[in-house]
């Protein structure tokens, strides 16, 4: 007799060998406020990153328009004593000695240097009848910008090219309120007058010239120095005024003989 033949994988209904929809864990959807919320989160990050891109191209724009200067002006021609040491026109043994407080960011200042001083010192300076000296006296409404233009041209000095840095501190003078003279202004004018550029701009951001501002200032203080410019004549202050100083310089010299 035959064996019986045993039957495979017996045939078990589907509902017992698969788990049915009711038995496995249901998938939770959020919330309505968690997905808000998600999306909230989402918009201000993608904001926050379009803030910082917009602080990042202002601060590359402004760094970049910062450094844009005009052209330096032309010197004047001088005469071959006109220049000496440092901040100073004409003989050291000029019969009379005028000296300005000046500050490269007040207007009436690059009045008085582009007009009252430059005739000064084309009729007495040149002729080796004045001694010219530039004192430094920036004013705390014109920080930082002005002390910044009297470290510079100081610095410019080493070079010997403190009254070419003079004439430009002054045409530039302005240009960005209390913030014209950066050091990557002052960089870019220092590149245009033909300067050492790393040199000067090194000179400027150490200060290395504190010193001798504070000094400037402190012996204007001492004269009762208020304003500026404030004009001297062999130590008598003159007003603001080219007939005025004229008149003082012409007066001294007649009293030399």
């Amino acid at each position: 007799m035959a064996k019986k033949k045993k039957s495979r994988t017996p045939n078990v209904p589907a509902s017992t060998t698969q788990t049915t929809s009711s038995s496995a864990p249901k998938k939770t959807s959020k919330s309505a406020s968690a997905r808000k919320k998600d999306r909230t989160t989402t918009y201000l990050l993608i904001a926050g990153a379009a803030i910082a891109v917009a602080v990042i191209a202002l601060i590359v724009v402004q760094n970049r328009s910062t450094a844009k200067v005009s052209v330096p002006p032309v010197a004047a021609a001088a005469a071959a004593d006109a220049i000496n040491d440092r901040n100073t026109q004409g003989p050291a043994d000029a019969p009379v000695t005028v000296t300005v407080f000046s500050d490269f960011e007040c207007p009436a200042c690059k009045s008085f240097a582009t007009g009252a001083e430059k005739q000064m010192v084309d009729e007495y300076v040149n002729t080796g009848k004045v001694h010219f000296v530039y004192k430094h006296f920036p004013l705390p409404q014109h920080n930082p910008s002005a002390t910044q233009g009297a470290l510079a041209a100081e610095c410019a000095a080493d070079q010997g090219q403190f009254w070419p840095m003079h004439d430009y501190l002054f045409q530039e003078a302005g240009k960005a309120g209390t913030s014209t003279f950066t050091l990557s202004r002052l960089r870019a004018m220092s590149d245009a007058l033909g300067m050492d550029t790393a040199t000067f701009s090194k000179c400027v951001s150490q200060s290395e010239y504190a010193q001798q501002v504070r000094e400037d200032i402190q012996e204007g203080q001492r004269l009762g120095v208020n304003a500026t410019p404030t004009i001297y004549v062999n130590g008598q202050k003159v007003d603001n005024s080219y007939p005025l100083i004229k008149a003082k310089i012409d007066e001294a010299l007649a009293q030399q003989g």
